[in-house]
């Protein structure tokens, strides 16, 4: 038996709690200006690598307009061809467009839900699947922002969270070494 499955074992006998990604998390409605926005923390669907590689700088920002705002823990989510894989787990502050969605955990599961965990549910195979599946045009299609809302995720124990975040953090790592 695993850790993690002695610690679901004990913390949620009664098996572990799922919910809608909607009923834990929204999408980023703030916005900010493109004044305060720089190479390094502008963050278009170009700027977001495949397969969940993280991201690069841009190499031009917008000069006008009022941009979404992303803040450290957000998740990124390319909206244009999902099957691309293309998120990110944002390190810093930024601005985005609207090509990219901003998944933020709302305020009441702030407490409850790690931000690292849930990049790891949105950056997985089912995930994208899913976002595939519901996605809309054939020559560049979109998910759809209504379908990902649905997507249904599990909410086990925050301890249960530290530990598979623990030990995909450490399957990554020797990912990125044998690379």
């Amino acid at each position: 038996m695993s850790r993690i499955d002695e610690l679901i074992a004990e913390l949620c006998p009664d098996g572990v709690e799922h919910m809608t990604l909607g009923d834990v998390a929204q999408y980023a409605k703030s916005r900010t200006s493109s004044e305060d926005i720089t190479e390094s923390n502008y963050v278009g669907v170009e700027n977001l690598l495949q397969n969940t590689a993280g991201r690069v700088d841009s190499s031009a920002v917008p000069s006008h307009s009022a941009l979404i705002e992303y803040r450290v823990g957000d998740v990124l989510i390319g909206n244009i061809r999902p099957y691309l894989r293309k998120a990110w787990l944002a390190d810093r502050a930024g601005g985005t467009n609207g090509d990219v969605l901003v998944v933020r955990i709302r305020p009441a599961y702030r407490e409850s839900i790690l931000a690292r965990f849930l990049y790891y549910l949105l950056s997985s195979d089912a995930f994208f699947a899913y976002d595939m599946q519901h996605a809309k045009g054939a020559k560049m299609p979109r998910g759809d922002k209504a379908a990902i809302l649905r997507y249904g995720i599990p909410v086990p124990p925050l301890e249960v969270q530290r530990e598979i975040v623990r030990v995909l953090d450490a399957f990554t790592e020797l990912e990125a070494e044998l690379e």
